[in-house]
């Protein structure tokens, strides 16, 4: 090859890589200064693609789907990760810190790095064997759940997604979520009072201004099943919802 034709290649090859940069900055200029939300699932599906097109999040988020990266993604360049597809396993995964997968490796990454974390509950895989796992098996797996939600992870309906992360919408527990006291233990073979043996109660006192839906989550998590709280002890909504659901008492101090 003679030096024209060498100065020629190399000029092809430079116009080459200037048209490949220029087409990657163009796309990113497609986001705008935006902050980034990322859709993490194991699979395609409609309600995830629903949500990366969702015009009104797209108007305040450059949306992306970590799978059609393969998951290899920059989480820096994302202030919030949706999770769908939350199977049994990686929820436990997730809970326990063992993920050996791109998809669970990606979530925890989500969690450690204080991303907010959505998952839809018709997402939650967990909430399918409600009305037919045994009782103490669901609230061990419901247990690893609540570890999650203490953690910052949201839990909402996909119908009210779009609202809650825009933030003009407050997360309302799913009625789909059951705990202990939707769900009693089946009698013990041998044990004459089965509801004593699997209900012992726990009682503890929560000194705070206001209770809220953390507070009976951690202290459900440690068996709790009664808060004894102070006369103006202030009862924020998701934290009587949060009691209902997991078979608590909340006492309150009489006058």
């Amino acid at each position: 090859m003679d030096h024209n034709a060498i100065v020629e290649e190399i000029l092809r090859r430079v116009a080459q890589k200037i048209s490949e940069t220029e087409g990657s900055c163009a796309e990113c200029t497609d986001c705008g200064g935006k902050p980034g939300l990322l859709i993490l699932t194991q699979d395609h599906g409609t309600d995830c693609h629903a949500t990366l097109e969702n015009e009104a999040l797209k108007a305040r988020y450059h949306t992306d789907c970590a799978l059609m990266h393969h998951y290899e993604v920059d989480l820096d360049a994302y202030e919030a990760v949706v999770l769908f597809n939350l199977s049994c396993d990686a929820m436990a995964a997730l809970a326990s810190g063992a993920c050996d997968t791109a998809y669970t490796r990606l979530a925890s990454k989500a969690i450690l790095s204080g991303k907010k974390v959505y998952v839809p509950t018709e997402e939650v895989e967990l909430y399918q064997y409600r009305e037919t796992a045994p009782a103490a098996y669901y609230n061990m797996m419901q247990q690893k759940l609540d570890l999650l939600v203490a953690s910052g992870v949201v839990i909402c309906a996909q119908a009210s997604l779009e609202q809650v992360i825009l933030g003009n919408a407050s997360p309302v527990p799913a009625a789909a979520a059951p705990v202990c006291a939707a769900a009693p233990a089946a009698p013990a073979p041998v044990a004459p009072a089965p509801v004593a043996a699997c209900c012992e109660e726990k009682a503890v006192r929560i000194e705070k201004r206001v209770l809220t839906e953390k507070d009976l989550i951690e202290a459900n998590m440690s068996g709790v099943t009664k808060v004894h709280i102070g006369e103006k002890t202030i009862v924020t909504a998701l934290a009587k919802d949060a009691a209902k659901d997991r078979g608590m008492t909340i006492v309150r101090d009489e006058d």
